[in-house]
């Protein structure tokens, strides 16, 4: 049997369509029918050729919702016919970040999404959240997972304190909701006026337009009776990082997940407030399938639903791009699969 699939031959070349035969999974693999793929900052860097060790030809995109459809040997509980998704990293199952565990990312050096059938590692499997359609599903283990790694898993947000969220990207919007779950107050910055107001919809206790008042970090002191936030999820990179660390308390957490400024670039970074404030600055670049699982069960428990922006057809794919890249979306941009 063919199936449907977008490849990239080389970098910098775009998306092409092709028709190719369903693989077969092996010993401890599944084959997976793709419901739905998400795109995300990631993807950009990956279809530019930007990132290290990527394989070409491959097919591109790290998210996903399908159902199993096969089983090789040794898959574990997996059946026919369970919905899941897979882990952004195959092989991070538990523990912290190492090498070995984050040198192999779907649609990087293996197959990704963006493909009727993908054969998957059954270990990085996650059941997905019962409550959510495929689409939505679909969204989770980039950006929903990465915002669960900053805010339940690295700074440990706990209630009455304070979060301050960048933007209304993917990541953004499911920050902001994990930090309402775990009674935080939310401080959300954007160049949109519009955007705000749907933040504020998801339960932004604060909100300020950065276009029409570049100082947010001075704001965030002002609302803080100048002790600073908790917790700052920076997704600026070199343009925001200084006032990042301006904004954030004594003894606080500034997540890093994204360079929106620009890829390569870099930032002066003062060091003194950094050592003064006893700060963490964290990379944050996704996270494990144990961290997967037990977000899925929190947003399954409290009924957290992510917010889609847009849905494209699977032929019309290189629309979703686009639409990445000009970053005017709010939440996240899915491409449906399945036929």
């Amino acid at each position: 049997m063919n199936a449907r699939a977008y490849v990239l031959e080389r970098p910098g070349e775009g998306l092409r369509l092709i028709e190719r035969a369903v693989p077969s999974p092996q010993r401890g693999q599944v084959l997976v029918r793709n419901f739905a793929t998400a795109a995300n900052f990631h993807d950009l860097v990956n279809l530019q050729g930007l990132l290290e060790n990527l394989a070409w030809p491959r097919v591109p995109f790290s998210d996903n919702c399908g159902e199993i459809v096969a089983l090789g040997p040794d898959c574990g509980a997996w059946k026919i016919g369970d919905r899941v998704i897979a882990n952004f990293f195959p092989d991070w199952l538990d523990g912290e970040p190492q090498k070995r565990y984050c040198d192999i990312v779907y649609g990087d050096q293996i197959d990704g999404f963006l493909q009727e059938y993908t054969v998957v590692d059954a270990r990085s499997l996650v059941r997905a959240p019962r409550h959510l359609e495929p689409h939505e599903a679909a969204t989770l283990a980039c950006a929903g997972l990465t915002a669960w790694r900053c805010v339940a898993v690295e700074a440990r947000v706990q209630p009455g304190q304070v979060v301050v969220i960048q933007g209304t990207g993917g990541v953004s919007l499911f920050a902001l909701q994990f930090a309402k779950l775990f009674g935080a107050t939310v401080i959300l910055t954007s160049s949109s006026d519009h955007k705000l107001e749907i933040g504020r919809k998801l339960g932004a206790d604060h909100l300020h337009n950065y276009r029409k008042d570049p100082a947010w970090d001075q704001r965030v002191l002002e609302l803080t009776g100048g002790l600073g936030a908790d917790l700052v999820v920076e997704i600026g990179g070199a343009d925001t990082l200084l006032r990042s660390i301006n904004a954030t308390r004594l003894n606080g957490h500034v997540s890093i997940i994204g360079v929106r400024s620009g890829f390569g670039l870099t930032a002066s970074v003062a060091v003194e407030p950094v050592l003064i404030k006893n700060l963490t600055l964290r990379g944050i670049t996704v996270g494990n399938v144990r961290q997967l699982e037990a977000m899925c069960r929190a947003m399954e428990q409290h009924s957290i639903r992510p917010v889609i922006d847009r849905r494209f057809a699977f032929a019309d794919a290189a629309s979703a791009v686009a639409l990445m890249q000009e970053q005017s979306h709010v939440g996240k941009i899915v491409v449906d699969v399945a036929r």
